[in-house]
């Protein structure tokens, strides 16, 4: 039983790894983050399969799913980003676990406008919500965290920070073709009310193998992470993205305090851009089992 809960758990790594992709920015004006939005498109569905390795087994543990809609926020034209990550419904008797992120994004130049994260694990309730004041560079937040009172705060924005459900789809935009193997890219995030300066080290091509039989090219990445409760900081993450014009995440790989979890591509569809991105000739295998 401990070791179906740990893999129940391990949903919720995979989870926040998905939306903590590869993600560049510089120290420039928020709108000058990105030029043109040619990877995404509204109608765009993304599901992912998540496993947790506790020794040598690869043990399905949930499931996150990710959509791209066209809206309005504050009379502005906006992309509404939703994900949602729940375990498998054989684990629900012990332990229940749905996470749902909320984002809206100007239209245009991506940036945040705000950020609604609702957790709910076990007994533990969470809600986050950030508004982002792009006029004077600030973020209004307020946390409710189980009993404890609501906490309301006021940050100071930096130029090009996301927050980790509008940053996957910024970074597919990135021109990645200036960057060389071993490059640091520095990355600019909010986490749980706090604005991390951190990076990704780019580390080339490789070729990734889903559940599906596709194999695709990717873009290889390995984000430097924040420590805590989930991470022992360093670069024990891998990220992988097509590497086409849809750049979408193919599979996320990482060591947790416990054991390491992956998330594979499933299904998709809505894509903006036909796919490109398929291996010609054979590099590599990684493969999963249930």
């Amino acid at each position: 039983m401990l070791k179906k809960l740990v893999a129940s758990l391990g949903i919720k790594y995979v989870f926040l790894f998905i939306l903590l992709l590869p993600m560049a920015t510089g120290n420039r004006a928020l709108a000058q983050c990105i030029e043109k939005n040619f990877a995404f498109r509204e109608g765009e569905k993304l599901s992912f399969r998540g496993y947790y390795n506790w020794g040598f087994i690869w043990v399905a543990a949930g499931e996150v799913n990710l959509s791209v809609e066209k809206s309005t926020y504050k009379n502005k034209n906006a992309f509404l980003f939703s994900g949602t990550g729940k375990n498998l419904k054989a684990f629900d008797w012990f332990f229940h676990l749905r996470d749902t992120l909320t984002a809206y994004a100007e239209m245009e130049t991506l940036a945040p406008m705000y950020f609604d994260r609702r957790t709910h694990e076990a007994k533990y309730h969470a809600h986050h919500e950030y508004w982002f004041n792009n006029n004077d560079s600030t973020i209004f937040s307020k946390i409710k965290k189980r009993e404890k009172p609501v906490k309301h705060d006021t940050l100071k924005n930096k130029a090009c920070t996301f927050d980790i459900l509008s940053i996957a789809y910024y970074v597919r935009n990135l021109n990645f073709s200036k960057y060389k193997k071993g490059d640091k890219i520095p990355i600019s995030m909010l986490i749980d009310n706090e604005i991390h300066s951190l990076y990704i080290r780019y580390r080339g091509i490789d070729i990734i193998k889903t559940k599906s039989g596709e194999r695709f090219e990717c873009l290889k990445f390995s984000p430097l992470l924040v420590e805590g409760t989930m991470f022992k900081g360093g670069e024990d993450m891998t990220v992988w993205l097509s590497n086409d014009n849809n750049r979408i995440p193919i599979m996320v790989e990482a060591k947790v305090l416990v054991g390491s979890v992956k998330g594979v591509l499933d299904s998709y569809e809505g894509l903006r851009n036909s796919k490109n991105s398929f291996f010609k000739k054979r590099k590599g295998n990684l493969d999963i089992e249930d």
